[in-house]
């Protein structure tokens, strides 16, 4: 027989039980900490690093597409600006060499074979006009392979004069006109600043003899450094050679003749 006693403390043991498994089972609620000046700066910190960080991954890939994603559009308006080009010398040829030509009009084709790179010439350099292709300053009466200076601008991104400084003295450039191939050597490389429009002069090294020069000049002028324009790099070549078109392409563009089909 169990007393009462033993009832009674063998009860309060099974309650001190109970209780103890309902105490285990219950977490315990941790204080709530209180919001500091400290954690609002740090959220605006990190809100506004999170912008900018999205902004300048914005800013980067637009400026990828500027650098090389212009390239495939220059490629597309020079092959159209080619297929153009003999019509182009025909009209030339039937309206005579007085006629004023048409500022964007396609007027002569450049190689540059230390760059393995080739372009059409149009005529002015507007902004409109050099988007995507050289263009010859028209400030000046100067054909390709005339006396006085063919000078050509164009922008400093791949595809066109991206890596004009890698020219040195002694490079060759070719100038193609309806009849001829006209090579040219360099002999000079200066960056200038952007107002110094004498380097496109008829003979920018010997001002007497700009209303009637004595040698036949090519000029190329971009942007310096890349990337920017608070200068401008030159580049001068003198003609050494003219080859006639029934001879074949000079030697030193075989290898860049275009294609059987017309392409490049």
């Amino acid at each position: 027989m169990v007393s009462t006693t033993e009832r009674k403390s063998s009860d309060e043991d099974s309650g001190n039980s109970a209780n103890g498994r309902r105490n285990r089972g219950r977490r315990r609620r941790s204080p709530r900490r209180r919001t500091t000046p400290g954690d609002i700066v740090r959220g605006i910190v990190r809100f506004f690093g999170e912008i900018l960080l999205t902004a300048g991954l914005l800013m980067l890939f637009y400026a990828a597409y500027e650098v090389y994603g212009s390239q495939l559009e220059t490629d597309r308006e020079q092959q159209d600006l080619v297929d153009g080009l003999e019509e182009t010398w025909n009209t030339v040829d039937e309206t005579g060499p007085d006629s004023e030509p048409l500022p964007g009009s396609a007027d002569s084709r450049l190689y540059v074979p230390d760059l393995d790179l080739d372009w059409v010439v149009v005529n002015g350099t507007e902004p409109d006009d050099i988007l995507y292709s050289p263009g010859r300053y028209t400030w000046h009466e100067s054909g390709a392979g005339e006396l006085g200076n063919y000078a050509v601008a164009a922008h400093r991104t791949p595809g066109l004069f991206w890596d004009l400084d890698l020219l040195d003295d002694g490079s060759i450039m070719v100038l193609e006109d309806g009849e001829n191939f006209y090579t040219y050597e360099v002999f000079q490389e200066e960056t200038v600043l952007p107002q110094d429009s004498w380097v496109v002069d008829p003979d920018p090294f010997d001002e007497a003899s700009d209303e009637d020069p004595e040698r036949a000049l090519l000029t190329l002028t971009t942007c310096a450094p890349k990337l920017n324009n608070t200068h401008r790099l030159i580049v001068w070549a003198e003609l050494t050679e003219t080859t006639p078109k029934e001879e074949g392409m000079p030697s030193s563009i075989a290898h860049m003749a275009p294609d059987e089909d017309g392409g490049e």
